[in-house]
C-alpha cells in the first residue's frame, strides 16, 4: 500500500499545512514584535472584533466605551485604536494565537502520522487509537481558546463570544475513531491468538 496516491497526497497536505501553520506562526510573532518596536506605524488603526454568521456557529459581539475622566469630552471618537490597547490584553491574545497555532500544529502531526501508520499497513494499533484521542483533546482547546476574546482598551472594551457546533463534531468524530482503532486492535490481537 505504499503506492497509493491517496495517502501521498495526504501527507503531502498534511506537511504543508505544517509549514503553513509555522509560516504563520512567524508572521505573527514578526509582526508583533514590530508593533512593539515601532508603535506609530499603527497608531491609528482601529481594532474591531467581527464574526462570520454561518448555520453551525452563533457569535455576539460586545463593545463598551466609557466616560473619560480626565477630558473635558464624553467620550472618545475612536475609542478602539491600537495605541489605546492595553499592553496585557495584547500579550494575553498574542500568546493565545500562539497556543491556538501549537494546538493545531500538533492535530496536523498526529494526522499525519496516522496517516503514514495507514500506509505501512500497521493501521489498527493502539498508538493510532491514542493519537485520534489527542486531536479530539486538542479540539477541545483550541475550540475553547477561540471561543471567547476579550480586547481591553484606555476608555472601552470589546468582546467575542463565539459558540460552533463544528468542532464538537470533530471531537466526536475523533473519539468514536479512537474507538474503532481500538476495537481493530483488539479484533486484530484475537485473531493472532486464534492463528
Amino acid at each position: 500500500m505504499t503506492k497509493n496516491t491517496l495517502l501521498n497526497i495526504a501527507i503531502l497536505l498534511s506537511r504543508l499545512l505544517k509549514a503553513i501553520v509555522i509560516i504563520a506562526a512567524v508572521a505573527i510573532t514578526s509582526l508583533f514584535v514590530y508593533a512593539q518596536i515601532d508603535k506609530e506605524t499603527f497608531a491609528e488603526k482601529e481594532i474591531e472584533l467581527s464574526a462570520n454568521p454561518s448555520i453551525m456557529r452563533v457569535s455576539y459581539i460586545e463593545s463598551n466605551v466609557w466616560k473619560d475622566d480626565t477630558t473635558d469630552t464624553e467620550f472618545d471618537l475612536k475609542p478602539y485604536t491600537f495605541t489605546k490597547l492595553n499592553t496585557v490584553s495584547l500579550y494575553i491574545n498574542y500568546f493565545k494565537i500562539l497556543v491556538v497555532a501549537v494546538l493545531l500544529f500538533l492535530i496536523i502531526r498526529a494526522f499525519e502520522t496516522i496517516i503514514l501508520s495507514v500506509k505501512t499497513l500497521n493501521t489498527f494499533s493502539r498508538s493510532n487509537a491514542k493519537l485520534f484521542r489527542q486531536i479530539g483533546l486538542y479540539v477541545v482547546f483550541v475550540t475553547i481558546l477561540t471561543s471567547y476574546t476579550v480586547l481591553r482598551f484606555e476608555n472601552g472594551d470589546q468582546t467575542l463570544t463565539h459558540l460552533s457546533l463544528t468542532p464538537v463534531i470533530y471531537t466526536l468524530l475523533s473519539f468514536i475513531m479512537a474507538e474503532i482503532f481500538k476495537e481493530g486492535e483488539n479484533l486484530r490481537e484475537e485473531n493472532d491468538l486464534t492463528i
